[in-house]
């Protein structure tokens, strides 16, 4: 089984302890499946992802950082990202073969070989380089599966309403993290909200909002390739691995 590389970030230090009895309530596996069918089956997606996460940048606590995620996806090898927040406006293009990333404050830009399907470039490209992508882990393969091994209790909490949408809302919970989403309770069942809090001294939290789902658009391909602007320095990008 393959697990995405967010959740093996924060979760790879996790060992269930093997007398804890698991509480797993079938409505909300039912709730997680379908959303995930149905984000399986895209063919393409777009949509915004407003995130907000608590960085140790400071002697005296966490710092709130923002940004605001604008995603194209075409299956299998399209993507084309916009990040504007704390850490500056930054886009992403993939076409299949490499990842650009430019700087629109710096003007600079790199461009790295990458592997030729989005699920595998996004974990190739956070283990080697350290970046991380929008909500990645809903839409890699087995998503649920890697919940229900690494989290001994998933509840339904009912329904919730998150921005005027009705919601279901699930809870998973194990030593270290308290995971949350809030699935839309309409045809397509997609997340509308995902909470991750950590359970240490800090409690960290890492949220994500997502706004403007357009199921199967249809995505123009030149959206996925990069056009260098006037003046733009191409720059080395140092791998945080070797590969």
């Amino acid at each position: 089984m393959k697990k995405s590389f967010l959740l093996l970030f924060l979760f790879c230090s996790i060992y269930l302890n093997a007398q804890e009895t698991a509480s797993l309530d079938t409505t909300a596996v039912r709730i997680l499946d379908r959303m995930a069918d149905l984000i399986g089956g895209l063919r393409s997606v777009s949509f915004t992802a407003n995130i907000s996460q608590d960085v140790a940048k400071s002697k005296l606590g966490l710092v709130r950082e923002y940004s605001e995620n604008e995603v194209y996806m075409v299956g299998p090898d399209k993507m084309h990202v916009q990040v504007n927040g704390s850490a500056g406006h930054k886009g992403y293009w993939y076409n299949g073969a490499t990842l650009v990333y430019y700087s629109f404050d710096e003007n600079n830009y790199s461009v790295i070989d990458a592997p030729s399907d989005i699920i595998t470039m996004m974990d190739s490209i956070y283990r080697n380089f350290d970046i991380e992508f929008p909500a990645a882990d809903i839409f890699f393969p087995g998503f649920v599966d890697i919940l229900l091994e690494d989290f001994p209790h998933i509840e339904y909490l009912g329904e919730k309403e998150v921005d005027g949408i009705n919601c279901f809302h699930i809870m998973a919970v194990n030593e270290n993290t308290n995971l949350q989403l809030w699935v839309a309770n309409n045809a397509f069942f997609l997340p509308e909200r995902f909470l991750i809090i950590h359970k240490d001294d800090l409690n960290k939290q890492y949220e994500v909002n997502f706004k403007n789902w357009e199921i199967n658009p249809d995505l123009p391909e030149e959206m996925f390739s990069f056009e260098p602007p006037p003046k733009a320095k191409n720059i080395a990008i140092m791998a945080t691995k070797s590969f």
